[in-house]
């Protein structure tokens, strides 16, 4: 008999701990400001050396579960970085033809923010980039990304529009649902966290502003919103019934931990030298994303 567990297993707590230190060796915990529009701090070569673009890459029973990839994905999302680790892992899980790439690849994407025919395509303007036309044939092409209109909503996603959609499999859209659900969660957490420590040391009145209750209440209210973020998006990996309606709840209460987080800064949080704006910008995208996908899974 098998056991159902929420704990993921070594595979994924392996890689989730090398990524999360080398991504905090790269960034130096510096304020997300200051790098996300420019440079990524980490190198592709970094991540393809590791050999972490193809920990989904299902072959044998000591492969990666899904379970295993949500906590790689909360690894990534609580240090936010210009780089399509992601999508290049989930297009190599469901793809033959691009687990054969040695570069990243992506994939283009619906969303009701673009017109009909329009496909976003996240980190379609990485250099080098190939995106997946079709996860149902066995023998579908890769597509070279060349040209695209950029997207600047969200500069951590580097996203372009694309007249090409991605064909998707019902099982490929729901995990890539659940695993930008869990990056999301992995950026409500981090959101949350530095709201905390603002709150421990912005002093008014001769206190500091986390003894208020008002400020408790938001702290409070945002850390629950960001733990139940982290729970649906394990739960969506564990229930592929609920899977893609898990990915979209989570992403919702993740953007609500964001917004309590911001409103915990002040006017400041709204600044662009915050720079939290740049978390917020990512999960609506995420979001626009993962419902579009809801027509496939």
């Amino acid at each position: 008999m098998t056991l159902l567990t929420t704990r993921p297993g070594e595979i994924g707590l392996l890689a989730a701990g090398a990524i999360r230190s080398a991504l905090v060796k790269a960034t130096d915990q510096a304020n997300i400001s200051s790098y996300i529009e420019g440079q990524s701090p980490l190198a592709w070569s970094d991540i393809s050396d590791a050999g972490w673009d193809l920990v989904g890459v299902t072959e044998d029973d000591e492969s990666a579960t899904l379970r295993d990839l949500v906590e790689i994905a909360k690894a990534w999302g609580e240090i936010t970085v210009q780089l399509p680790l992601l999508t290049t892992i989930m297009a190599k899980r469901h793809s033959a033809r691009a687990a054969e790439h040695d570069g990243p690849v992506t994939f283009s994407i619906p969303t009701q923010a673009l017109a009909a025919g329009t496909g976003m395509v996240p980190f379609g303007h990485i250099a080098h980039m190939h995106m997946v036309a079709d996860f149902t044939s066995d023998t579908s092409s890769l597509v070279a990304v060349q040209s695209l209109t950029s997207d600047i909503f969200a500069p951590s996603l580097r996203a372009a529009h694309s007249s090409h959609i991605t064909t998707f499999t019902a099982e490929a859209a729901r995990e890539i649902s659940v695993v930008w659900a869990a990056e999301g969660s992995g950026i409500a957490k981090r959101a949350v966290a530095d709201a905390v420590t603002y709150a421990k040391q912005r002093m008014q009145f001769g206190k500091p502003i986390g003894s208020f209750q008002a400020v408790k209440h938001h702290l409070s209210n945002a850390h629950m919103d960001a733990e139940q973020a982290e729970t649906a998006a394990v739960w969506g990996s564990l229930d592929p019934t609920n899977a893609h309606r898990s990915a979209v709840y989570s992403l919702d209460l993740s953007i609500r931990a964001v917004e309590l987080a911001i409103q915990v800064h002040g006017g400041i949080g709204f600044t662009w030298e915050m720079g939290l704006h740049f978390y917020l910008r990512h999960l609506i995208t995420l979001r626009e994303m993962v419902t579009g996908l809801g027509d496939h899974a």
